[in-house]
């Protein structure tokens, strides 16, 4: 598998990380692995960062919406892409808590890493629901206990700050997939707790 992403350049951040032995570019692919996403599909993927989860989905063979508040980041983002995929990739501005798309109109929809950062996570999970289509796949994850602690380490070390927690864990969301979908499968990687929602209820 280290064939697949071994085209995406490694941040001083993914460096750092896997000397102490954790890949989150490899726990996205083993996360999307384990998933029913038709290849060559178009993914929503929110939000966009520095573009790590945007990198693996396009050496996967996925095409990219990727979206988010500001892109202050966006040419990191695009460093780790990394031009020969950046055509597969389409940039939008948009707010979480107020998707600019119609009720049940994205069949395939990802979000990792991203409820902390939020100041209403539960609206933007909210809007995440919403626009989804329930015929599609939608996956939502984000850092466990050993994921927070590891980013915290490393945010001071690299950036001589904190990293959020947010308010929003993500066993709070399990009860909210499960009442709004006939499927909900949990993945747990060593940083992540990611869910796999199919099929709506309604």
């Amino acid at each position: 598998m280290a064939s697949v992403l071994s085209s995406i350049p490694p941040s001083e951040s993914d460096r750092l990380l896997r000397s102490w032995g954790y890949d989150l570019t490899g726990e996205y692919e083993q996360i999307i692995s384990r998933t029913d996403l038709p290849l060559q599909s178009t993914i929503l993927e929110l939000a966009t960062g520095t573009g790590r989860m945007t990198s693996v989905l396009t050496r996967l063979g996925f095409r990219v919406v990727t979206g988010d508040l500001e892109f202050g980041q966006r040419h990191r983002a695009e460093e780790r892409i990394t031009n020969a995929y950046l055509p597969l990739v389409q940039f939008l501005q948009l707010n979480m808590e107020s998707l600019p798309f119609r009720d049940h109109s994205i069949p395939f929809l990802i979000c990792m890493n991203t409820l902390h950062e939020l100041a209403k996570p539960q609206k933007a999970f909210s809007e995440l629901i919403r626009v989804h289509d329930p015929r599609g796949v939608l996956i939502v994850g984000d850092f466990n206990e050993t994921g927070f602690e590891v980013m915290e380490r490393l945010h001071q070390v690299v950036y001589a700050g904190h990293h959020s927690l947010g308010t929003m864990p993500m066993k709070e969301a399990e009860p909210v997939f499960q009442s709004q979908y006939q499927s909900v499968h949990p993945i747990e990687t060593p940083l992540n707790i990611s869910f796999v929602a199919t099929g709506g209820r309604g």
